[in-house]
């Protein structure tokens, strides 16, 4: 059946043939009274359950009252007294924006960029600062926050240079293994004042240093012009931090081992009986932009260290040795989105570590300008740099430390065991003594002792890595500093010293205009003819 214009309606129902009548009578376009008074009626109740959805959005209601199995009092819980509806609604403080860094020199960013995104591939370069230590208001009160003393947490003990003689030193300390800051011990290093950031920019502009490492383990290095720049400018979570290796084999950098000395308190150096080519990293020259730091760790091969801070203050925290990796890290504490970089453990994982294990013994310190720490082997360490820090750091091998030193090398560095034990039979023969004492009393067998192809079923990965020990060393090889005590015969000549061929020394004019010109490339000097 066709209705109305020829639109199909149904033959019964509410548009049935009433409908149809009254269409007709009235039209399409003049809707019949009923419909006419319905419409106004219908206009304002869409109108007025919009005005109460709105209104219930704004207070915060909802019609779980209406919902059928709910109860009265769990609706009227959440309704709201009429002076909280018409009370103004708050709202959260917007954060200030983050500012752009701004560098001094144009090339500054790419290179920043460039050794981030190779350190770092977990996160962009451009989130380094997501956390907001550098930026945000009232997040860099970490680096001014008083250390709380109390029985848990122990200073680390002090003592001034002027008040202990490397005896007692080795007595009370090294042979004890107990760490220690020694104050006012290189106030008279000229580093102390040629190792600003600003002299050794002046010095070093164009020379690249190591300032992180890939994935690959790949040196990422920058010229310090660039670095300097950086420092002054990041605000970065947890900075780049200048870690130079290479101190004794760059040329450039070589210079920077005139500017100091191995304090008096730390004379042995038993692992310079392996040459400088094979022996593992021992010195490192370091600048720690502020925030920056180390995350809680031992050393390699139980060696011990000597740190020594020119510029800036570090933040040490320490455990002992037979506290647990666990323990120690507090990694199973971290909340999601968190990170453990070391300006975070000092900030937040450090005091719930604290509140975990009550038991556990935490020794802290403040190292200032001028003063060296001592960390035995094998204890837990981290350090938080509370300002720019610039220091040099030496770790070493002696009679206080050689048994666990010689047992981790001969089953972590294989290669380096086998030349360090070749050098003590031929240069030292009361070590060589001591050391395969201790492999007859542990029935451990050296490379060379083993057949051909067969490894330590725990050795580690890095046991393999050294030169090649093809070659034997003579004594002009070897370094003589540090070998006090290790049993060298008087009659042998290490170092320098076992030239015999060299002849009479150079000029000393000649000597000094070419470390005049080593020092400063730019500014050449001509040699006297009358010297010549």
């Amino acid at each position: 059946r066709l209705g109305f214009l020829g639109g199909r309606r149904a033959a019964t129902g509410p548009m049935g043939r009433e409908g149809r009548d009254r269409d007709r009578r009235w039209g399409p376009e003049e809707p019949s009274p009923e419909r006419a008074a319905e419409a106004p009626r219908k206009k304002e109740s869409k109108h007025r359950s919009g005005r109460d959805k709105a209104k219930r959005s704004r207070d915060g209601t909802t019609k779980s009252s209406a919902v059928p199995g709910r109860s009265a009092s769990t609706a009227s819980t959440r309704s709201e007294s009429p002076a909280a509806k018409t009370a103004p609604r708050k709202r959260s403080p917007t954060p200030p924006p983050k500012e752009p860094v701004r560098f001094a020199h144009r090339r500054t960013s790419g290179e920043v960029w460039r050794c981030k995104k190779g350190k770092r591939s977990d996160i962009k370069p451009g989130e380094w600062d997501k956390f907001g230590y550098g930026w945000k208001q009232g997040k860099e009160e970490v680096l001014s926050r008083p250390i709380a003393y109390d029985s848990q947490t122990l200073p680390i003990p002090r003592v001034n240079r002027r008040d202990i003689t490397p005896e007692e030193f080795h007595e009370k300390f090294a042979s004890k293994h107990q760490p220690v800051i020694i104050e006012d011990a290189c106030d008279d290093w000229p580093a102390m004042r040629r190792w600003s950031i600003e002299a050794l920019e002046e010095r070093f502009r164009n020379i690249a240093f190591k300032v992180a490492k890939d994935d690959k383990g790949k040196k990422l290095r920058m010229k310090f012009k660039y670095y300097a720049d950086y420092v002054r400018s990041q605000r970065d979570d947890s900075p780049l931090y200048l870690f130079e290796t290479n101190v004794d084999d760059n040329g450039y950098i070589r210079a920077l081992t005139s500017d100091y000395e191995v304090p008096d308190l730390f004379p042995h150096d038993w692992l310079a009986l392996v040459n400088n080519d094979a022996r593992p990293p021992f010195r490192w020259f370091c600048i720690g932009p502020k925030r920056s730091g180390t995350t809680v760790h031992t050393d390699p091969l139980g060696t011990a260290a000597w740190n020594a801070v020119t510029h800036g203050e570090k933040h040490w925290v320490l455990f002992d040795p037979k506290e647990s990796k666990k323990r120690v890290k507090g990694r199973d504490l971290l909340k999601d989105g968190e990170d453990d970089e070391a300006i975070m453990y000092f900030d937040f994982l450090l005091p719930r570590i604290k509140k975990q294990y009550p038991d556990l013994k935490v020794y802290e310190g403040i190292q200032k300008p001028g003063e060296v720490i001592f960390v035995p082997g094998d204890w837990w360490h981290g350090v938080l740099n509370r300002e720019d820090t610039v220091a040099v750091t030496q770790n070493y091998c002696g009679p206080d430390n050689f048994d666990v030193v010689w047992k981790k090398t001969r089953k972590e560095r294989e290669k380096v065991a086998y030349l360090w034990l070749r050098n003590m039979k031929k240069f030292s023969p009361s070590l060589y003594e001591r050391a395969t004492a201790m492999n007859r009393r542990d029935n451990f067998r050296m490379r060379h002792e083993r057949p051909k192809g067969e490894r330590l079923s725990d050795a580690s990965s890095s046991s393999s890595e050294s030169s090649s020990d093809s070659t034997s060393d003579e004594a002009v090889d070897l370094d003589p500093n540090g070998l006090e005590g290790a049993g060298v015969p008087s009659e042998v000549k290490l170092g320098a010293v076992g030239f015999q061929k060299q002849g009479a020394p150079p000029f000393p004019d000649i000597v000094t205009s070419a470390r005049a010109t080593f020092e400063k490339p730019g500014k050449r000097r001509r040699l006297d003819p009358e010297v010549v």
